[in-house]
């Protein structure tokens, strides 16, 4: 059995659009408005109307009065009864009425109902008076030369008011059903205007969560609305403008860098050492190829290789930290940790290589563009490099020095690295020694080799990897390993197998 508390958080309310609820809203307080309205007229219509009965009443039972003081005086009961019975018959209006003798002899006509409150006033005066109460009772003394003979009261209906009322009811009802129709039709269309900036407002904030902040909204009137509105359009331009910084930024700076600054404001100045792959890719020969060649052929060149570059590094999980002139420097594990970065940045290098074969730019002399590629795993510091005004956010130490060595080792087409880098990889590579080298600041030698790509399975990684970076829509595909610990081969063969089935179906 649901508690109350899950029943509460599974309850969902019932949505009502804003312009039902104001419809609803105006037309309650119209409603009550009309009843207190009503009840008002009511009171006023009815005091007028008993106004007007209290005059006519007094000319009646002053009448009455008059005619009754003789048979009163004489004490004939049969003259008396005579007069009360032709009034009453001349007076429609009157129902009924009483004679209290001053005997205490009450006498009632026709239709008296209850007589307890008329029984209950003493009457001490000529002038005629409204009993208190429900029914319509005026009563007045009948005196003769000043001396009392009787109490004379007369009951008035009350028709002629249930008459007026009921008509003054019909009369207020349609008034407010047209009133509330009218008015519930009126909000229903202010609402409306009011509430279709608020849900463009909805419609389009959903849009800007989806990550479209080229939405731009009308902005119509001058009030709360619009201004709203127009503070909307602003942050989306911000929104965008911000976007397209960034994506400016990430063309030139470190996606670390970029997401801290753009996340928090600022980036983390502080420094660590990390366990980190520096790869370098280094144009072989290209101090004659830049002199042979047209400055915009240059760059043109250089341009192509690293967008093809920087595709596989990214693929494969690393980023591009910085170019050094026709020179690029590739770090992985950092800033997204990679517990299989060394596999991948080989994996990466050896990918580089094949894409400058299936590139096939040739300089003057007729040689294919070939590149150096070096390779180190280790410990570097991490940080912001640089003066307060200008700093770089890249990492530093022996492992970025032993890279940058091994890359010139090579003599175009070979991806050297350290042995111990070598045994870091994993299944699928070869190594072939090149002898031991001395680097500065490192006090022992250093015994590199080429590696090479050797499982069919890596080689179609590789393949794979590289016919992937000259297709536009690289960034739908990868990275697809970040994360992963050597099972490069496995995402790519069941991409392949889902391939073949495809294909077969």
């Amino acid at each position: 059995m649901l508690s109350l508390a899950e029943i509460k958080s599974n309850f969902t309310p019932l949505r009502i659009p804003i312009r039902w609820r104001w419809a609803m809203l105006v037309g309650f307080a119209v409603a009550i408005a009309v009843v207190v309205l009503f009840f008002i007229i009511l009171d006023i219509e009815r005091d007028a109307w008993l106004q007007s009965q209290a005059m006519q009443a007094e000319l009646q039972v002053d009448r009455l009065a008059d005619e009754l003081k003789l048979p009163l005086l004489s004490g004939s009961s049969a003259e008396t009864d005579l007069v009360v019975q032709k009034f009453l018959e001349k007076v429609p209006t009157v129902l009924g009425a009483l004679i209290r003798h001053i005997d205490g002899k009450v006498k009632t006509y026709r239709d008296t109902g209850a007589v307890d409150a008329v029984m209950k006033v003493n009457v001490g005066s000529v002038k005629v008076r409204r009993i208190p109460g429900k029914s319509l009772w005026y009563a007045r003394s009948v005196m003769y030369s000043g001396t009392p003979l009787a109490m004379v009261a007369v009951r008035f209906s009350g028709q002629e008011w249930a008459d007026i009322a009921g008509k003054l009811v019909q009369k207020i009802f349609i008034a407010a059903v047209l009133v509330v129709m009218f008015s519930s039709i009126l909000v229903l269309w202010i609402s409306r205007r009011m509430s279709q900036p608020i849900e463009m407002l909805a419609e389009a904030a959903r849009k800007v969560a989806d990550g479209d902040y080229r939405v731009t909204l009308p902005v119509r009137g001058n009030n709360e609305i619009s201004d709203a509105v127009s503070q909307f359009n602003a942050m989306t331009r911000e929104l965008a403008h911000k976007k397209e910084l960034r994506a400016v930024f990430s063309r030139y700076l470190n996606p670390k860098l970029i997401s801290d600054v753009f996340a928090g404001g600022d980036a983390d100045m502080e420094s660590h050492r990390q366990a980190v792959s520096v790869l370098f890719a280094d144009m072989v020969q290209f101090t004659s190829f830049s002199e042979s060649s047209e400055t915009e052929e240059v760059i043109q060149v250089l341009n192509k290789h690293f967008e093809v570059f920087h595709r596989l590094v990214t693929y494969y999980g690393g980023h591009v930290d910085k170019y050094i002139g026709d020179a690029l420097m590739a770090v992985f594990n950092h800033p997204i940790n990679d517990p299989g970065h060394v596999r991948h940045a080989a994996m990466a290098a050896l990918a580089i290589d094949s894409a400058c074969h299936r590139l096939k730019v040739r300089r003057k002399d007729g040689e294919t563009i070939t590149f150096r590629l070096g390779l180190n795993c280790g410990q570097a510091i991490v940080g912001n490099i640089g003066a307060a005004q200008r700093l770089e956010y890249t990492v530093i130490g022996d492992a970025v020095n032993v890279a940058s060595r091994m890359g010139g080792l090579g003599r175009g087409r070979e991806l050297i690295m350290p042995r111990e880098t070598f045994e870091l990889l994993g299944d699928g590579f070869d190594f072939a020694p090149v002898g031991e080298c001395e680097i500065k600041g490192v006090s022992r030698k250093i015994e590199a080799g080429v590696v090479t790509a050797v499982s069919a399975p890596l080689l179609l990684d590789i393949d794979a990897a590289v016919s992937l970076a000259f297709d536009d829509d690289l960034s739908q595909h990868g990275p697809r390993i970040v994360g992963q610990s050597g099972t490069v081969e496995q995402a790519v063969g069941a991409a392949d197998e889902s391939d073949k089935a495809t294909g077969e179906s």
